[in-house]
C-alpha cells in the first residue's frame, strides 16, 4: 500500500505505515497524543497538525462545510508559529479614530506584544469585552498593544461609535474596511484573538475570553499554553487545509472539546453529502441521529445498561467529555445518512446502540369526555404551539403534537403515550407546569389525565461495548 503523504507543520510528530493504519503521536512539548486509524484508498493527502491535538478515530476521506463570518481574501494564511510579513507591519490601513477615518499602518505596534481583535458591530460578546480590553491595554501599556479590525464599512463603525451600544465612547479605535488581515488570520468565529510576539511571531489563536491579566502575563513571559483555534476550512477535510484528490467518503471521530467551534451541519459537494456535528455530549449525538431514524424517538425513550460514570450524559457540558463526528457518505445513500453515521458511532466511539422491545414504565394520556370543564375540540385557526408556559396557547394541534410537548417537560422521565383515540385536533391554554400534578391540574379541565402504567414499549438502548473512550 503506497501512502504519498506531504506533512505540514509537522514537527514533533512521528508518521508510521501500519498496514491500513497511519499512526501519529506527538512528541514535543504542549501537545498530547493523538491517534489516527485511516482506511486509505491510495490518494495523497495533507495533514495539518493541530495545534492541540485530541484523541481521533479517522476511517476514510471526503468534504467538511464550515460557515465562515466573511469572504477571505486571496492571500496565504499565517499559523501558530509562521512570522508576519514585513508588508503587515507597512501596508496603509483605515484606522477609526474618535469617529473618522485616519489612514496608517502597524509600524508603531512593533516590538511589543500585539493582540489583534477581530470583532463586528454585531457582536455582542465583542462589545461586552471592550471595557474589559481597554483596561487590560492601560494596565500594560509599556508591553502591549490591542488593536480591533472589523471587515465592516466606516460608515457602520462609525455609526457605532456615536451611539449608547459604544460602552467605551472616545478610547474606541479600529481598524475598518478590513480584508487583508481578515484573510491572513483565518477564523471561523468571532472574536478571535491572534497573538503575535515582540519579534513579529505569531504565538496563538484563541477566543475572546482568553483575553485576561493572567494571559497576558504568560504570553509576555512565552508561556502562554492555551489551545490554539483550528480554522475549519469551508468545503474541506475537517483538520485539513484543502481536499484529498479522489477522496470518497470521510468519517471522523472526535473526542475532547475543539477550541473555536460549535455546530450541527449538513453539507454537500455534489457526489458526497455529509454530516457534522461539533462538540456535544455523546448522548446529545446519538439523540440526534435516532431522531431521524426513529418516528417514536424521545429522549424518555433512551436506556443506558451501564451506570454514566464516564461522561456519556455530560449535562455540565465537560470539556473533555464532548465530542465532534464527522460523516460522509456518497450522495446516493445521503437519505440513510444518519443511520450509517449511528453504524458508525457503534464501531468507533466505545458505545453501541440499538432499537430493543422492553417492558418499562411509562404514563399514558387518557381522555375522559364527562371529566372535562373546558372544551377540547378545536375551534380551527392557524395551528400554534409554544409549549409549557405562562401565557402560552396550543392551537389547532393533533394530540400526538400534545404528547411531544408534554415529554419536553424536564420533569417527564418516562415516555408519554397517547391513549385517548382522539382523531380530532385540539385547542388548549397552557401555563407554566413544574411538576406532574400542576401538569395533571391543567390537563384535568380538558378531560385529559396523565396515567403511569407499563407497556412492552421500543427504546433505544446504548450499551458499553470497549474502552476506547
Amino acid at each position: 500500500m503506497v501512502w504519498p503523504v506531504y506533512a505540514k507543520n509537522l514537527n514533533g510528530l512521528k508518521l508510521t505505515n501500519a498496514g491500513t493504519n497511519l499512526v501519529r503521536k506527538a512528541g514535543s512539548a504542549g501537545f498530547s497524543p493523538i491517534l489516527i486509524r485511516a482506511k486509505v484508498f491510495n490518494i495523497p493527502f495533507r495533514l495539518i497538525k493541530p495545534n492541540h491535538m485530541k484523541p481521533i478515530i479517522l476511517t476514510a476521506f471526503t468534504l467538511v462545510f464550515s460557515v465562515f463570518l466573511f469572504a477571505q481574501a486571496p492571500v496565504r494564511a499565517l499559523h501558530v508559529g509562521d512570522k508576519v510579513p514585513d508588508v503587515f507591519w507597512t501596508t496603509p490601513r483605515n484606522f477609526m479614530v474618535e469617529g473618522k477615518v485616519v489612514t496608517g499602518n502597524m509600524l508603531k505596534f512593533k516590538g511589543k506584544l500585539l493582540i489583534i481583535d477581530f470583532w463586528a458591530t454585531f457582536c455582542i460578546p465583542c462589545i461586552k469585552g471592550m471595557p474589559g480590553q481597554e483596561r487590560l491595554a492601560k494596565l500594560f501599556a509599556n508591553e502591549l498593544n490591542i488593536v480591533s479590525v472589523t471587515p465592516e464599512g466606516a460608515k457602520l463603525v462609525s455609526a457605532f461609535y456615536a451611539a449608547d451600544r459604544n460602552p467605551i465612547g472616545k478610547a474606541f479605535t479600529s481598524i475598518v474596511d478590513d480584508r487583508e488581515l481578515n484573510g491572513l488570520f483565518l477564523h471561523n468565529k468571532i472574536p478571535h484573538l491572534v497573538w503575535i510576539d515582540k519579534e513579529g511571531i505569531v504565538r496563538n489563536v484563541t477566543e475572546g475570553d482568553a483575553l485576561s491579566e493572567q494571559n497576558i502575563q504568560a504570553a509576555l513571559s512565552e508561556n502562554l499554553s492555551l489551545p490554539p483555534i483550528n480554522y475549519i476550512y469551508p468545503n474541506t477535510v475537517l483538520m485539513m487545509d484543502e481536499n484529498p484528490r479522489g477522496m470518497q467518503s470521510f468519517n471522523l471521530l472526535v473526542k475532547g472539546k475543539i477550541p473555536g467551534i460549535s455546530n450541527t451541519m449538513i453539507r454537500s459537494n455534489g457526489s458526497n453529502t455529509g454530516l457534522i456535528i461539533f462538540n456535544r455530549p455523546l448522548r446529545w449525538i446519538y439523540s440526534v441521529l435516532a431522531r431521524a431514524e426513529f418516528g417514536w424517538f424521545s429522549d424518555q425513550r433512551i436506556r443506558l445498561d451501564f451506570p454514566d460514570g464516564d461522561g456519556f450524559n455530560n449535562p455540565s457540558l465537560r470539556p473533555e467529555d464532548l465530542w465532534t463526528v464527522d460523516f460522509w457518505a456518497p450522495t446516493a445513500k445521503s437519505a440513510s445518512l444518519k443511520k450509517l453515521a449511528m453504524q458508525y458511532l457503534n464501531e468507533n466511539s466505545g458505545y453501541s446502540a440499538s432499537a430493543k422491545v422492553i417492558h418499562t414504565a411509562v404514563y399514558k394520556l387518557r381522555y375522559t369526555a364527562t371529566r372535562a370543564t373546558r372544551e377540547l375540540r378545536t375551534r380551527g385557526g392557524k395551528a400554534a404551539s409554544l409549549g409549557f408556559h405562562k401565557g402560552s396557547t396550543f392551537i389547532n394541534q393533533p394530540i400526538a403534537s400534545l404528547v411531544n410537548d408534554i415529554q419536553d417537560c424536564a420533569f417527564v422521565k418516562k415516555p408519554v403515550l397517547d391513549d385517548t383515540n382522539l382523531l380530532f385536533n385540539v385547542d388548549l391554554e397552557l401555563a407554566e407546569v413544574k411538576d406532574m400534578e400542576s401538569l395533571n391540574a391543567l390537563l384535568g379541565t380538558y378531560g385529559l389525565s396523565l396515567v403511569a402504567d407499563y407497556q412492552d414499549l421500543e427504546m433505544f438502548v446504548i450499551s458499553k461495548t470497549a474502552k476506547l473512550n
